[in-house]
């Protein structure tokens, strides 16, 4: 059983790509339910989630990310923007519509209307009703002012959770979603449209000109849309998330690359990395030794100077002297380039007793 979206290549490369605070949050949140221990940013997300953030939004919250078939979409607005900020995503779920309120947790939950479209794309309100889940009383009690008073509920605690749980995190987290936009982008302008499925996920494939994406119901996306609405998320390493409602051009969260970067706690004091580093930096200067570091994966000119505070002019400069004393290599991807350590550079960097 499978999602089926009849697409041309030309219009699978008018794709745009969108960074969504919340889609991070639905992906941090989902580890309540399904712990990750290959995945040590999310355990440690889990921890502070269950320690930092207030019984009321977290149990509502993990009510509603417990389903494996649906869940709410209103949790993760379309991003209108290449990276979005949780303000802006928050207002956006104060501001659903009610009317889509209700669509949603008629989709969602026994007992509600069940929408004949959505039946029928699923084989029968049969069938949705094995899909749909009983509502948890966390949920029923927050609709119990109205559609309106729910969304803007969930909207403060989504906005909470942000804020004690992914917060201290989010410029990593930034900058390994739009490492994986940035290759993602190359990989389309290099080989072209159907490229950017090659290592897409197992669950999405390029099917006789359609992308298919494997659920547990047959659906086809038959409204007229332009490309793929593509959210890269650091959460969702088991599959991905479809949102796929009419009239809107559907969107798919998926697995970003590069997630060792989020696996260690930054700034762990004292740590023999950190000792390391500070070494490094009285050797060959510690401007050059913290880039040395921020290269823990490929990163462009513009990424390491976003992420360290240091202008796109000092970055070179430095980048430049690593690059003629062999502690960095660089290398063109479409209009990019990219440094990475060198093995040299490691070994300088590597913790000693």
């Amino acid at each position: 059983m499978a999602v089926r979206m009849p697409m041309t290549a030309d219009a699978l490369g008018r794709s745009r790509f969108g960074i969504s605070p919340c889609a991070e949050v639905v992906g941090s949140l989902r580890a309540l339910h399904r712990p990750a221990p290959g995945s040590p940013h999310l355990m440690r997300w889990r921890s502070r989630a269950l320690d930092a953030v207030p019984a009321a939004p977290l149990s509502l919250l993990a009510a509603l990310t417990g389903s494996s078939v649906y869940i709410l979409d209103l949790l993760t607005p379309p991003p209108d923007a290449a990276v979005m900020t949780i303000d802006d995503e928050v207002a956006a779920i104060a501001a659903t519509p009610a009317e889509l309120v209700d669509y949603q947790l008629d989709i969602a939950y026994r007992g509600r209307a069940i929408p004949a479209a959505v039946a029928a794309s699923v084989g029968g309100p049969a069938r949705l009703e094995e899909l749909r889940q009983p509502m948890p009383a966390v949920v029923a009690e927050a609709l119990a002012g109205g559609p309106a008073a729910f969304a803007a509920r969930v909207a403060a605690a989504m906005g909470v959770y942000f804020a004690r749980v992914l917060a201290p995190d989010w410029p990593r987290v930034l900058d390994v979603l739009t490492a994986d936009v940035a290759y993602r982008g190359d990989r389309m302008a290099q080989h072209g449209a159907l490229a950017l499925l090659d290592d897409f996920h197992p669950s999405v494939r390029w099917d006789d000109g359609a992308i298919v994406v494997r659920k547990p119901f047959d659906l086809v996306v038959d409204w007229p849309y332009d490309g793929l609405l593509l959210i890269p998320s650091t959460g969702v390493g088991d599959g991905v998330l479809l949102n796929a409602e009419r009239p809107t051009t559907p969107s798919i969260l998926y697995p970003a690359r590069g997630l060792h970067a989020l696996w260690s706690v930054p700034g762990a004091p004292g740590s023999r990395a950190e000792r390391a580093a500070e070494d490094l930096g009285e050797l060959i200067g510690h401007t050059r030794a913290t880039l040395l570091a921020a290269l823990d994966t490929p990163r462009t000119t513009a990424e390491l100077g976003r992420r360290e505070a240091l202008s796109p002019a000092t970055v070179s400069y430095h980048l430049a002297i690593l690059h003629r004393t062999g502690l960095v290599s660089r290398r063109r991807t479409g209009r990019r380039v990219v440094y990475a350590r060198t093995d040299l550079a490691a070994a300088l960097l590597a913790p000693t007793a």
